[in-house]
Order: structure tokens, then C-alpha cells, then sequence
């Protein structure tokens, strides 16, 4: 479970200021979808997509359908 030091925004730094991995990245787009009720197409996405919280909310928004 990610406990953030400071608040999170939008230019919160994933990997760097959260200690996001790449299986935490996987976890949290799956949990995301099923909250969320969406399928998120990650195919193409890389770790350079997924630098910030903002970053990751637009690959969701632009890559992902409702179920």
C-alpha cells in the first residue's frame, strides 16, 4: 500500500515521490478498473506515460471503455 510523505496532485511524481513499481502500477490500474468499472488498455503504455498522477489519469481518460 502506497502512504504517501506529502499530499498528492496532480504532479505527484508515481514512481519517484510515491515508490510506485511497475507491479504496483499493474495492481493499481486493475483495482482502478474495477472501481471504476472500465477496461484500461495498457498495451502501449510504458513507465514514461505513467511519470505523474496526471499523466496516468490522461492515459486512463484517452485508453480506456466502460465494461
Amino acid at each position: 500500500m502506497l502512504r504517501p510523505a506529502t499530499p498528492v496532485t496532480e504532479r505527484t511524481q508515481l514512481m519517484d515521490e510515491l515508490g510506485l513499481s511497475s507491479s504496483l502500477a499493474l495492481e493499481l490500474l486493475l483495482e482502478l478498473e474495477d472501481e471504476l468499472e472500465i477496461q484500461i488498455d495498457v498495451e502501449d503504455l510504458d513507465e514514461d506515460q505513467m511519470a505523474t498522477l496526471a499523466d496516468l489519469a490522461d492515459h486512463i481518460v484517452a485508453n480506456s471503455t466502460p465494461r
